[in-house]
């Protein structure tokens, strides 16, 4: 049964599927929604509906990526990022999608002009997605008409425009400087110029939960007083991120009431604003719904100012799947696609995925313990709150040091390999040995596959290293000066010579012997014989490099490129160095980990090392992500989602 937050603070299930319990003044009341009959089409309910979006949504979603979530820091978008992002919130069919600030900079002006010339415009409308400008009150001592940010919203192409208006009394003296009743007079006049002027507005209560705190009925004064001069929403803001789950739910329930005793409820909705400085942004929105709010405003992934904005995606997966409430008009299908939509957004803004955001992050349905992954095998539900395939994620077994053999023969099905118990056993025990030295390979997935490959007595291996010498110099051209040598007494300036004279050259040299292996073509896999030898070739190459690692990388290619020609489309995307030492000595073992990536296509893989010698780690890394790559990639690029076709993969092209 799926519990709910009370505005008591205690968790309790909810009246029933669809019905939403607050209380105010220790008085309970219910709302209840309901779906829209079969025979009722789209069409008609948005006829009927004074709002753009489905009007069989419990709860519509507003989008606040490409504002808030900017401001994020190692967050900056350009005009083509953001055209990129709302692709994806089009998609996946958010109700509003906020666009910028169009009185703010030429970008956000750029981004409302290619909306519509990209065809966005259009594909928005076929979803009913509405895009939104936001902006602010008018100015202190400004008629709303000559305002020039109120202007700037009126001619911005955007139907919807979001105003943030303050809604803690000492704010409005101290920062605007006002006193409350100017304060709403602001607020009205705004927004019913903004309304004269053909635009829906949305009005951000900013800092309500403190203004509530502090005086509340000042705070609820100003959402009444947006939704009397024609506000669609007013939206309450945990603006500092400070509220408390059972704060919020009862001050939006005192909002929602105010609202129904002027009988405004119908044409203007309460929404939820929160940020995530208690870390309790996506509990806060969803108080906020049980409170009566209808819209809740986010951000995908979670990102915004400071520590954030409540993750909208989080918030859809809840409130679809926990709560029962309608927020995604395309049910299940755009349920589906919050796993996408946060990989994409995460791309189009730079920034690396989560690999622990609930519903949609790499390890949200990741099992590493052995006993999770038995009971897992036996009953899919026991350490998953919902399967995996309903937010479009999937569950994995992560091997390591903790797994038992359910988490070999588990991540060895997800590759697409049957393994028997004899080679799940030496497997498992090499990887504890491997762990045991450094090696962490719960994220190495082409490592671990490499481990199954060489336990397999069919594989057909492509190559062996027989040896290795790494050589490392440096020509000072003229010898080394001191780094504390006496400055120029005469200019007064630090000697420019100091450490390694300029046309000083480092040489790095590396010469590799490897093995090549022929096999018999003719015999089928699962043959006795199928992975046996029946030649050898050995190569000799030379090759320097920028550093020892690069010269190790060319003279490895160098050797085998001409019998696997995939290996010119491999390159090395990234390379982390880790000191495994609690002592922090020169003798400690360092773990390499190394990406790769097909350099035409968006594929990666990752490998891992470990060793006393940094260029040892860094050679098992490199030698096991280049065999993975051999068997993984051909002509046409690189494939590590599954499997290839068993005879492909375990008999590389001869030489």
């Amino acid at each position: 049964m799926a519990l709910a937050l009370s505005a008591a603070g205690a968790f309790v299930a909810p009246r029933s599927p669809r019905s939403f319990r607050s209380s105010k003044d220790g008085i309970p009341f219910t709302r209840k929604t309901a779906r829209p009959s079969r025979g009722e089409t789209a069409a008609a309910r948005a006829a009927a509906s004074p709002f753009p979006y489905d009007a069989g949504l419990d709860v519509v979603l507003y989008d606040t990526t490409l504002r808030d979530g900017s401001q994020q820091v190692g967050i900056s978008l350009t005009c083509d990022d953001k055209l990129a992002v709302a692709e994806h919130l089009v998609a996946l069919g958010v109700g509003y999608i906020e666009g910028g600030y169009p009185g703010s900079n030429p970008k956000d002006v750029e981004f409302f002009s290619r909306w519509t010339s990209s065809g966005l415009a259009e594909r928005a409308a076929a979803k009913n997605v509405t895009l939104a400008a936001f902006g602010m009150t008018r100015r202190r001592g400004v008629a709303a008409e000559d305002d020039e940010g109120l202007k700037a919203l009126v001619d911005c192409p955007a139907p919807c425009v979001c105003v943030v208006a303050k809604a803690w009394e000492e704010q409005c003296e101290k920062v605007l400087g006002v006193d409350g009743d100017e304060n709403l007079a602001m607020v009205v006049e705004s927004v019913a110029f903004l309304r004269r002027n053909g635009k829906e507005v949305i009005v951000d209560c900013e800092h309500f939960f403190d203004g509530h705190a502090a005086g509340a009925s000042f705070a609820v004064s100003v959402a009444v007083a947006a939704a009397r001069a024609g506000a669609s929403h007013v939206v309450l803001c945990d603006t500092n991120g400070g509220a408390m789950p059972w704060a919020c739910e009862a001050a939006t329930a005192e909002v929602a009431e105010a609202l129904r005793a002027e009988g405004l409820f119908e044409s203007c909705r309460v929404g939820a604003h929160a940020h995530n400085d208690t870390a309790l942004a996506v509990a806060n929105s969803l108080a906020g719904v049980r409170g009566g709010a209808r819209m809740v405003q986010g951000c995908v992934n979670g990102y915004g100012e400071r520590t954030g904005n409540a993750d909208l995606l989080v918030v859809a997966g809840n409130l679809e799947l926990k709560m029962d409430a309608r927020c995604l008009p395309g049910g299940e299908d755009a349920v589906r696609r919050l796993t996408r939509t946060a990989a994409g957004v995460a791309k189009a803004c730079k920034q690396a995925p989560d690999p622990r955001q609930a519903y949609v992050g790499s390890s949200a349905f990741a099992h590493k313990g052995g006993l999770h992954v038995a009971a897992l095998a036996k009953m899919p539900m026991s350490y998953n709150h919902v399967l995996p395939s309903r937010v479009g994620n999937e569950a994995r077994a992560v091997v390591s040091e903790l797994s038992g053999r359910g988490n070999i023969v588990a991540a060895a099905r997800e590759a697409g390999r049957t393994v028997d118990p004899t080679v799940a056993t030496l497997v498992l025990a090499q990887i504890k040995d491997l762990e045991s030295r450094g090696f962490v390979l719960e994220d190495a997935g082409a490592t671990v596959e490499i481990l199954f490959r060489r336990a397999d007595p069919g594989y057909r291996a492509p190559f062996n290293v027989l040896e290795f010498n790494v050589a490392a110099s440096n020509s000072c051209f003229g010898g080394f000066v001191a780094n504390d040598a006496p400055r120029d007494a005469r200019a007064g300036e630090v000697n420019h010579a100091v450490g390694y004279k300029t046309g000083s050259v480092a040489v790095n040299q590396v010469v590799v012997k490897v093995e090549l292996f022929e096999y018999d073509e003719s015999l089928a896999v699962g043959e006795p014989a199928h992975g046996v030898p029946t030649g050898r070739a050995t190569e000799l190459c030379v090759s320097e490099g920028n550093g020892p690692v690069n010269a190790l990388a060319n003279a490895l290619r160098l050797a085998l490129s001409d019998a696997y020609p995939q290996l010119e489309r491999i390159h090395l995307r990234d390379y982390k160095v880790d000191l495994l030492s609690t002592e922090g000595t020169s003798a400690a073992t360092t773990r390499v980990t190394m990406d790769f990536a097909d350099k035409d296509g968006d594929t990666t893989w990752r490998t891992v090392g470990a060793h006393a010698s940094i260029i040892e780690a860094s050679f098992r890394a490199l030698v096991d992500g280049m065999e993975f790559g051999i068997a993984q990639c051909g002509p046409e690029g690189c494939d590590v989602s599954a499997r290839r076709d068993e005879g492909k993969r375990e008999a590389p092209a001869a030489r």
